[in-house]
Formats: C-alpha cells, sequence, structure tokens
C-alpha cells in the first residue's frame, strides 16, 4: 500500500510540475507564431504605415484563454494623408480560445479591448476618405462572426466569438471639408457584454463621452456636451431583431427614456420606439440650443424655471 500510495503521489506531483511548465512555456512557444499571424495581416490588407510597440502573450490573466497584447499600435497615413494618424492605442488586447490555437480551423478571439485610443478621421473636399485604406484584392481574408446555428465551414484564418468589447479613454475626431463638418469626442467609453455566440442573448451596453463637440458651418451644434447611454436589449441574432428594455440616453442634463423593438429583415428596418421623459427643466433644453441663437436671451438661459413633464 505504501508503494502504491508513493507512486500514486510521484504522479500528481509530475503531473503538477508538467502543467506549470505547460503554463510558463505556452506562451512563449505561440508568441512568434500570433506575431507573424499580426503582421501578415496588417501588412496585406492595408495602405498605411503600421507599427507597434512591445507585445506581450499571458497564459495567466485570462485563464484557460490566452491573451495577447499590443502596445503603442499606430496607423499613419500615406499618399494625401502622409504624416496623418488615422488611430493610435496606447494598447489593444484580445483574449484567445487557446484550444483554436492548437487546431487548423482557425483562432476564436473571446474579447477585445482598446485602451486611449485617438481616432483621427479626415474627409477632404473632394470626397477622399483617410480611412479607405484597404488594398484591393480578389480574394481576401474573412474574418466570420460564429454561431452555434451558422459555424463558418470556410477554413477562415480568424473566427470573432466575443463575449466582451471596451474602449476606454479614448477620442474621436470627424472632419469633412466637403461638408464643413467637424465633431469630436472626448473621453470616449463604450462597453458590450453578452455571449454574442448564441443566436439569442441578452446584450449589456454602456456609452459615456466627457465632451461632444458638433461643429457645421461655423455653428457649434453641440459644445461640449456630455453624453451618457445604457441599454439592455434581448438580440436574436438569426433573424436580426432586437428588443430594447428599460433605456436611456442623455445630453449633458436632459435625460431621454426608450423601449420597444427595431428589425433588419433583409434590406428593410422595421421599427416600434417609445421615448420619454421624466422630468427636465426649461434651463436644461436651451442648454442644448446653440449659442449664435442665443443672442440677447442670455438671462433666461441662466434662469429658466418653468418645467416640462411627460
Amino acid at each position: 500500500m505504501k508503494r502504491i500510495a508513493g507512486i500514486i503521489i510521484k504522479s500528481l506531483l509530475g503531473l503538477i510540475i508538467l502543467i506549470l511548465v505547460l503554463l510558463f512555456t505556452v506562451p512563449v512557444i505561440f508568441k512568434e507564431k500570433i506575431k507573424t499571424k499580426v503582421e501578415a495581416v496588417i501588412n496585406e490588407s492595408v495602405n498605411a504605415k503600421v507599427t507597434f510597440g512591445d507585445y506581450k502573450l499571458s497564459f495567466f490573466r485570462n485563464f484557460p484563454n490566452l491573451s495577447f497584447s499590443l502596445k503603442n499600435l499606430y496607423v499613419v497615413g500615406i499618399g494625401k494623408f502622409e504624416g496623418d494618424t488615422l488611430a493610435g492605442f496606447k494598447s489593444f488586447d484580445l483574449v484567445f480560445n487557446l484550444g483554436s490555437l492548437l487546431s487548423s480551423s482557425g483562432y476564436e478571439v473571446r474579447s477585445m479591448i482598446i485602451d486611449q485610443a485617438v481616432v483621427n478621421a479626415i474627409i477632404l473636399k473632394d470626397g477622399t476618405a483617410n480611412w479607405d485604406i484597404a488594398k484591393p484584392s480578389e480574394q481576401t481574408t474573412p474574418i466570420d462572426t460564429v454561431t452555434p446555428a451558422k459555424t463558418s465551414s470556410s477554413g477562415s484564418s480568424m473566427k470573432v466569438l466575443l463575449r466582451k468589447f471596451e474602449i476606454k479613454k479614448s477620442s474621436i475626431s470627424y472632419s469633412d471639408a466637403s461638408m464643413a463638418l467637424d465633431a469630436s469626442l472626448k473621453d470616449f467609453n463604450f462597453n458590450l457584454k453578452g455571449n454574442m455566440t448564441l443566436s439569442e442573448t441578452d446584450l449589456k451596453m454602456t456609452l459615456n463621452i466627457a465632451e461632444a463637440t458638433v461643429i457645421m458651418d461655423g455653428v457649434k451644434y453641440l459644445n461640449r456636451a456630455v453624453l451618457d447611454s445604457k441599454i439592455d436589449m434581448l438580440a436574436n441574432l438569426d433573424s436580426m431583431k432586437f428588443t430594447l428594455g428599460k433605456n436611456h440616453f442623455s445630453i449633458n442634463n436632459l435625460m431621454l427614456n426608450f423601449s420597444g423593438m427595431f428589425a433588419m429583415p433583409g434590406n428593410d428596418i422595421k421599427a416600434d420606439l417609445l421615448f420619454g421623459t421624466n422630468k427636465t427643466s426649461f434651463k436644461t433644453l436651451l442648454s442644448l440650443v446653440p449659442s449664435v441663437y442665443m443672442s440677447g436671451y442670455e438671462d433666461l438661459k441662466t434662469s429658466g424655471e418653468f418645467t416640462l413633464s411627460g
């Protein structure tokens, strides 16, 4: 019995040591493989200068999945947009299903987190957009969103089975010279959670923007407005029908509640939405009026008294 017990103990210790060795070596084994894949996809897909700093692999952050992180990723334009930064990220994190790295059917991405992104979207007077950087190709590598009901059999190199998508502390600017339109979003935060591998799933979204500014033809329609929204919906991805629960969207202190449903069966859009507000002041409504139209009414804008209810 002692001999059998000793064999069992030694076997367990050996198994534990093997697991620990794998935990430390698997990230090293796959690091170059993933890096090569990422570089190949980028270089083959865009007409732009793409650079990134350090990259890391970790088996412990999202056990038993594998985490891949790119640091200081930048996409800089060429040609008409030479030297203009289209996008930059402090970090770009992906979580892979480890089992998919061992198979030949493609990589499965479980979550995506973008931290401190800076995006500059530009349209010139001739209609040229700086984000139109995809290289023309007769056959591109598809990225399929896979659900249990519709599993891709095309042998694509990457599958997106997202459970979480997050953008943190980012800035987005948009400039359209053909329309004299400029817009910017500062301290942009977006979070999406839900099991998007299912044909029907509950999606929870939050959106927070510290400053939103919209200028058109020299008129500021939004001036550093604060936006906030919370959306819960039941999404049927097969029929593309989305049912909204009790949600809200606010601009500064004006809050709108909304619920209902919308669907996209084919090219048509069907919607049955209900909007309302609990209580808001006249002062809040006036705060949304562009300042150019408030000349001579400044006192009214700062001292509105009566309220609207609905």
